[in-house]
């Protein structure tokens, strides 16, 4: 009896065994060991200051999101995201070729998975030197005021904005931009923005690394009444010699403009700079920008779309043309009862000076040639030929002929 006893210990730890065997064997079926990738999985950095607080900024240039490889059992696996996982770079690992290892961890069965990173297992970063820099606010309305009236001055305060950041961010920096709404206002008001930064392509410069010594713009915008006046220009000098101005003219001839009431009231016309023609051998063309400083009067801003008043002055090159024409051309004045004959050459030629533009179509008939012959006696005589006035044509010439009266 004693023993069959002790075979059936035996077949007892035999019969445990096999038991814990198949149990393992179904649990691996039922619940197998598997392989599953986390993508996009954001860093986390940490200890930040260590490198901040040299007075140094950074930019993360590879590293900022991972690649997760967890292998474990599939029902733990099934129930994880990507935010049950830890991911961080600590910044006071920062190595010399600036990189920093990235550390992962599971926030539960973290003793139950093995963990690795994919390709990328450290963060890469490019450190700057952190300055600062002082840049003018300027004011940016958006919408259109109420009829009859345009924006006049607008003051922003504080008018300088210092800015710290990255070197690298803030190098291109151009302005700081107060955006205000004005859409269908018509009295002056005053209003809060936002600073916004931007560069020299007028382009926003966004970083959680640049920092500004004010988180808002106090800004304040007066209304003008709007005027339409006339524009005043006039030109000084002369073309270089041998050459004419043909034509001067420029536009607008007028502007809508704005101005507190008592300089509205006054205001007749704008007067513009002269231009000067001084020795001009071509056409001369110009765009005189309204809204440089000193163009308009003090506290006067256009009203309208205008920007610039467009010049241009036509100058010419004087030329000479000849003109031949016959007696047949000649008009006979005075001849009373006397029989005309005019010499035999009867071929005269009439030289004139004018502009390429204004010669090049101009005939004898233009002059309406004629003779005077009042008073004189039957006979042999020399006379001038008359020519009528051509404007901007200089007859250089003094034509005289013989003519016979006969009764």
């Amino acid at each position: 009896m004693k023993e069959q006893k002790n075979n059936n210990i035996g077949m007892k730890v035999i019969s445990v065994f096999i038991a814990v065997l198949i149990w393992l064997l179904v649990a691996n079926i039922n619940d197998p060991v598997r392989t599953e990738r986390f993508t996009d999985v954001p860093v986390k950095i940490i200890n930040e200051k260590a490198l901040t607080d040299q007075g140094y900024a950074y930019e993360v240039k590879e590293g900022s999101e991972v690649t997760i490889i967890a292998r474990g059992k599939s029902s733990i696996l099934r129930s994880m995201s990507e935010s049950d996982f830890q991911v961080v770079a600590d910044f006071s690992k920062l190595s010399k070729v600036n990189a920093i290892p990235i550390d992962v961890s599971a926030k539960k069965y973290d003793d139950q998975l093995e963990l690795s990173l994919g390709t990328v297992n450290t963060m890469k970063i490019s450190i700057d030197e952190i300055v600062s820099v002082s840049l003018p606010v300027e004011i940016v309305v958006k919408g259109d005021v109420a009829d009859g009236y345009a924006v006049g001055n607008m003051t922003g305060t504080p008018n300088l904005v210092r800015v710290t950041g990255p070197e690298n961010l803030l190098s291109s920096a151009k302005e700081i931009r107060a955006e205000v709404n004005i859409d269908g206002i018509s009295r002056d008001i005053t209003s809060t923005a936002k600073p916004i930064l931007y560069d020299e392509d007028g382009k926003i410069i966004s970083s959680n690394q640049i920092q500004m010594d004010t988180d808002s713009i106090d800004v304040s915008i007066a209304l003008w009444k709007t005027k339409t006046v006339p524009i005043r220009l006039n030109y000084t000098g002369k073309p270089a010699s041998g050459y004419e101005l043909v034509s001067f003219d420029y536009e607008p001839k007028e502007i809508t403009v704005a101005a507190p009431d008592e300089i509205l009231e006054s205001l007749e016309y704008i007067t513009l700079p002269s231009v000067s023609l001084e020795d001009q051998t071509e056409d001369y063309e110009k765009d005189v920008d309204l809204t440089q400083e000193n163009i308009l009067p003090d506290d006067v801003v256009l009203a309208d779309d205008t920007k610039d008043v467009k010049i241009r002055a036509n100058i010419e090159k004087i030329v000479t043309q000849k003109l031949s024409f016959s007696s047949s051309d000649i008009t006979v004045k005075g001849k009373g009862n006397y029989k005309v004959t005019f010499d035999s050459a009867n071929e005269y030629v009439l030289s004139v000076d004018g502009t390429e533009s204004r010669v090049k179509d101009i005939s004898i008939d233009d002059f309406e040639p004629w003779i005077d012959l009042t008073d004189l006696e039957s006979g042999e005589h020399e006379v001038n030929v008359h020519m009528k006035k051509v404007d901007g044509i200089t007859i250089n010439s003094t034509i005289r002929i013989k003519v016979t009266l006969k009764e």
